[in-house]
């Protein structure tokens, strides 16, 4: 070590034992923590790579469904026949399939509702009911005698058992007969979460139906088969393909869906029908059924009943609404890229309102129009949005939304579930494991387009509604945390908030809007339609930006780091000489950030630096020299308040 090399470890060694002698709480913070030699993250396979992308190895299931159902509206019950056609493109044999029965949630003694976690009743009146009843599951075999399957219920999950082992690159067909129960024992209970209900209205019950449907678990290469129960809080976790389902009802009811309408002209009016083929031609609002029609017989077909046929392909969902009270507008609306879908929104008469479902159309048309100009462009030919009793939901071209909503709130919930078509339906990625892939880059893609619409009409509102610190108090989880193991009133801060502040943190300051937007896009693109893990979102954005982010995803992700740096000495020149003067900060917790330092001279010079991370990279103590010299005033650390610091009261010092 020569002289130079000892001086500057004397100098460290003074100012780091300054520092301490001066404050006597010690820092917590742990370069090395923060910064390893090793990755951080996994390694990268065949199957996902390094870069964050799907790898040449990368497969995924397939699950295609053929459905035809009847409703009973005296009973409340769906009775219905399912085909299923499973593609096995796993590199193993199968020998069992699981599916998911999410419904099964509201029979008593269900994991759910014993659980107490988010579905819970306080007043103990509402008997549970509801879930699937399974009459029979019979292999599909063009060679041979459909065969009756054997199967066995798990609370929310079933496991069929194949009598041929389902081979790499193979598929079968199976089909179920079933019946489903909606949980209408359950609308006036305290319920937390509610995801398929049914709201009455002054002209007749909205039905707002999902999870409707026996649905495959997803089988991946990260967790094998995925099937953790539903408890209410943890959404789901779904293979794509194509649907075509057949809805049978009493002909009063109009029926929306997820896929596009096949037969028309075999349930709608006349007037009806040629409203419905205007709507895509007209970027104004067109009424397929008027207010003033609902109660008028002639506005539905004369028939005992219609069979509504509908077809949606390269989809993990399918969700639908009927009713007898719709009143049902649609516009047309143009793509930056040139394509043309169109909206469909159905409400009550009751909910239409100015500052409520009137702004449905306008809505719907800016929120396509937005994502798919920003991000990627929204894949299906429609988006339906229906009045319910739902705070909000989303699904596959259609979102249901509350019925009594207004103003900004209404506006937030529209734009939010309707945000989801990007996440997670073109981003497949597991809402049961890691929710804040889809709430929390769905928040923050929402607040970007709140800010943009009509001006800022409603600018800042839901973006960040408690102090930033509270985002990081000791008491929440990391956001790397499975949803159905975070308390019911911590939900909306950690997965959806917290994530959401987080990334524009990090589009904003760290890496910048360019660099932190093409790299979010590329991210969408190569997972389109595929299962990311929250390493391929992580892994995909350090090597977008060409940022090593691994401080950033471990102290504000995987754990729930603290941020607290200090002004620990200030250090002027000799009086009356000229000279520089030193300035002393400690990273006091866990995390680490950018510094932002603001210097105010006694002359009344200031000057404000960005210092980059890496100033960590050797330890809790970082010694600064100002440009100017002079004597030193005072000095505040991050003065726009930027980085989420939990501790100002150490921010600033005055001579």
């Amino acid at each position: 070590m020569n002289r130079i090399l000892i001086g500057l470890s004397f100098v460290l060694f003074f100012n780091t034992f300054s520092v301490q002698s001066q404050h006597h709480e010690k820092s917590a913070y742990i370069a090395s923590d923060l910064f390893p030699a090793l990755p951080g993250l996994p390694t990268g396979n065949p199957y996902r790579t390094a870069t964050g992308e799907p790898g040449p190895a990368y497969w995924q299931n397939r699950a295609d469904y053929k459905i035809d159902v009847v409703l009973n509206d005296k009973t409340e019950v769906i009775t219905g026949t399912e085909t299923i056609t499973y593609t096995n493109n796993s590199p193993q044999s199968l020998s069992f399939l699981w599916l998911q029965l999410d419904q099964n949630v509201y029979r008593k003694h269900s994991k759910g509702l014993d659980s107490q976690l988010f579905l819970t009743n306080s007043a103990s009146t509402a008997t549970p009911a509801g879930g699937f009843t399974i009459e029979a599951i019979t292999f599909q075999d063009s060679k041979t005698a459909s065969k009756e399957a054997v199967y066995t219920v798990h609370d929310t999950r079933m496991r069929v058992d194949l009598y041929t082992p389902l081979a790499s690159g193979q598929q079968l067909s199976f089909q179920i007969k079933y019946s489903y129960k909606f949980p209408h024992n359950f609308r006036n209970a305290d319920f937390n979460v509610n995801r398929t209900d049914i709201l009455a209205t002054r002209n007749g019950d909205i039905y707002s139906v999902a999870q409707w449907y026996p649905r495959l678990c997803v089988l991946d290469d990260v967790s094998g088969w995925n099937t953790l129960p539903y408890l209410g809080n943890g959404e789901f976790y779904l293979e794509y393909g194509n649907f075509d389902v057949n809805i049978t009802l009493p002909s009063a009811y109009i029926v929306e869906a997820s896929g596009d309408l096949l037969n028309p002209e075999d349930v709608l009016t006349p007037a009806q029908l040629e409203r419905w083929k205007n709507v895509r031609s007209s970027d104004k609002k067109v009424y397929i059924r008027r207010a003033e029609e609902v109660t008028d017989p002639a506005s539905r077909p004369s028939k005992p009943d219609c069979t509504w046929k509908f077809r949606l392909t390269n989809a993990r969902d399918f969700a639908w609404t009927a009713s007898k009270a719709f009143v049902w507008e649609g516009i047309g609306i143009t793509l930056p890229g040139g394509k043309k879908v169109w909206g469909s929104s159905l409400y009550p008469v009751e909910s239409k309102l100015t500052e409520s479902w009137d702004r449905s159309g306008e809505y719907i048309k800016f929120t396509l129009q937005h994502f798919s100009g920003k991000w990627y462009e929204y894949p299906y030919t429609k988006a339906v949005n229906v009045a319910s009793n739902l705070d909000g939901m989303e699904y596959p071209a259609l979102v249901f939304c509350s019925a009594k909503d207004k103003g900004n709130m209404y506006w937030a919930v529209v734009n939010h579930e309707l945000g989801h078509t990007w996440f997670p339906m073109i981003v497949g990625s597991n809402e049961r494991r890691y929710a804040w892939m889809d709430e929390g880059l769905n928040a923050f893609m929402d607040n970007i387009a709140t800010r943009e619409f009509n001006g800022g009409e409603f600018k800042g509102y839901h973006e960040i509604d408690i102090p930033v610190a509270a985002l990081f108090a000791d008491s929440l989880p990391p956001v790397m945390t499975r949803p159905d193991a975070i308390a019911g009133n911590e939900v909306y801060t950690v997965q959806y908030q917290k994530v959401a502040y987080l990334l524009a943190l990090l589009r904003e300051h760290i890496v910048g809007k360019e660099q932190f937007d093409a790299a979010f896009r590329n991210y969408i693109s190569h997972w389109a339609y595929k299962h990311p893990s929250p390493w391929d979102f992580f892994n995909s954005m350090n090597n977008s930006t060409g940022e090593d982010l691994y401080w950033f995803w471990k102290s504000m992700f995987l754990e729930n780091y603290r941020l607290d740096q200090r002004i620990a000495n200030v250090i002027n020149p000799s009086t009356g000489k000229n000279g520089k003067a030193i300035v002393v900060i400690e990273n006091m917790d866990k995390a680490a950030m950018p510094l932002q330092i603001e210097i105010q001279f006694e002359t009344g010079k200031k000057e404000l630096y960005n210092l980059p991370v890496e100033i960590w990279e050797q330890g809790s103590v970082y010694k600064f020299i100002p440009d100017s010299e002079g004597t030193i005033s005072k000095v505040v650390i991050d003065p726009q308040g930027i980085y989420p610091d939990v501790n100002i009261a150490n921010n600033s010092w005055s001579k």
